[in-house]
């Protein structure tokens, strides 16, 4: 399964990955809260300190979602065997029709709200560098890890554990402690050092795909009292780090937020662990109608994540008629609240194009 698809995937009788669905939910909500906070978190000193400090918290709390949705494509992904042409036959069906889809649906949003002198020339290289709404990079993104998959999963299917541990080092180190260390000189001593060995293989989105395959094969629920550690230290240095971080360079600095720094691996991996632990618990004590409930979110947390920045916009820019913005109150309340209406109502959104026939393969 790829990552649209499990993403898409429903919690029906045949889905034996309930603690996927729940993955795919807290991901999900955690991109909208994300996007939501970003408005106060990127204010520092125009906001009163708790309300930063209650964005900061939020936007912390939520940093794994992205690379949860890659690791969790990884684990389903990786294990199966077909070939090339049905392979790649799927994946045509299920990511090229929303890519060309979405992507024509926010340039026309983009020139008609923010950029009305955008001309052909300017979309055409938009639409090449994956760059038409902020979000729309995830579509581009996977469309790699489609074309490697075949290849990862000869790796998969003949590496041992320690194989994949040692590439998972070197890309720990290649593309996330190393390029951190590097720009905390430069923003602390103001180098230019740079490491000259070129481990660029071990870099990139590629490395949690192959993470979620190996924490799902090889990761028992004996690491959980680890794993419980490693989420509470890595959230509080998320936190605490870029508190410090915006205070020492008097403005708001991402270093510890990006999806590649150290503490956000750790917090992801953690992440990953209990969730699933949490689902395999869950699935267990529930009542099944609470379970179709939780596949039928999951299934639309795919469209949930297209469709939300135009809900986001609807909601914050005044063409309702109201505007719902978290620096309105305090944002301990407010990005919340406002995260969970953007959520529902684009549930909503996704549930209402799931039904109109011919567009709803698009989400």
């Amino acid at each position: 399964m790829s990552a649209t698809e499990n993403i898409k995937q429903s919690n029906t009788g045949k889905n034996k990955f309930f603690w996927m669905d729940l993955i795919r939910i807290t991901a999900i909500f955690g991109v909208v809260v994300i996007h939501v906070a970003s408005d106060v978190i990127t204010e520092w000193k125009a906001v009163p300190g708790t309300g930063w400090l209650a964005a900061n918290f939020y936007d912390s709390l939520m940093r794994a979602s992205v690379p949860l949705f890659f690791m969790i494509s990884g684990a389903l992904l990786l294990p199966v065997r077909e070939g090339y042409r049905i392979f790649f036959r799927k994946r045509v069906e299920r990511i090229a029709l929303p890519l060309i889809a979405w992507n024509i649906l926010f340039l026309i949003w983009r020139k008609a709200f923010y950029q009305p002198q955008l001309g052909w020339t300017e979309a055409l290289l938009l639409l090449g560098r994956g760059g038409v709404y902020f979000h729309l990079w995830f579509l581009y993104t996977l469309i790699g890890l489609y074309l490697l998959t075949p290849l990862f999963r000869i790796l998969t299917a003949h590496a041992s554990g320690r194989d994949l541990f040692y590439y998972l080092l070197l890309w720990f180190l290649a593309g996330s402690l190393l390029p951190l260390a590097e720009k905390l000189g430069a923003v602390f001593f103001h180098s230019d050092l740079r490491l000259g060995i070129s481990l660029e293989p071990a870099t990139g989105a590629v490395g949690y795909f192959l993470l979620g395959h190996f924490l799902n094969r090889y990761v028992t629920e004996k690491a959980l009292p680890g794993a419980c550690l490693a989420w509470i230290l890595s959230l509080a240095a998320c936190f605490w780090g870029t508190f410090f971080l915006c205070g020492y360079c008097g403005g708001f600095e991402s270093l510890l937020y990006g999806s590649f720094s150290p503490n956000v691996v750790i917090y992801s991996v953690a992440s990953f662990v209990l969730l699933r632990s949490a689902g395999n618990f869950l699935e267990k004590h529930v009542p099944p109608g609470f379970k179709v409930f939780i596949g039928a979110m999951a299934k639309a947390s795919f469209g949930i994540y297209l469709v939300h920045p135009i809900v986001l916009d609807l909601l914050q820019k005044g063409w309702l008629g109201f505007a719902l913005k978290p620096e309105m109150g305090q944002p301990s309340l407010t990005i919340p609240a406002i995260s969970l209406i953007a959520f529902v109502s684009s549930f909503g959104f996704v549930l209402l194009i799931e039904k109109i026939p011919g567009v709803r393969k698009i989400v």
